[in-house]
């Protein structure tokens, strides 16, 4: 029973810490306007509000990623163990490889 009451304690205190530090590092999302496109299927009116994001050539749309890139490549290089992930991807994909038998002239 002690041992319960420890648990659900640390628990506790855990997701505390976890809320607290959380609030500490909201993240600020760029503003994503919201249109007023709206498209009629068999007679039901759908909203597409995001229809302009559709459009990767436009430079609304490329301003709206390079935001959203920074946002998350600020939150990325906040992981301390970023690093120790990458170079253990990177030893297990770089392997020796070979292809298939291939024809090359005669052979």
């Amino acid at each position: 029973m002690k041992s319960k009451f420890v648990l659900i304690a640390l628990s506790m205190l855990g997701l505390t810490a976890c809320n607290n530090n959380m609030e500490e590092n909201k993240i600020s999302y760029p503003d994503t306007h919201k249109g007023d496109v709206v498209d009629n299927y068999f007679g039901k009116e759908v909203a597409d509000p995001y229809r302009w994001l559709e459009d990767d050539m436009s430079t609304e749309t490329k301003d709206w990623v390079i935001a959203e890139n920074k946002v998350t490549n600020d939150y990325l290089s906040k992981i301390p163990f970023r690093d120790k992930i990458y170079n253990r991807l990177e030893k297990v994909w770089n392997y020796e490889k070979v292809s298939s038998p291939s024809v090359h002239g005669d052979y």
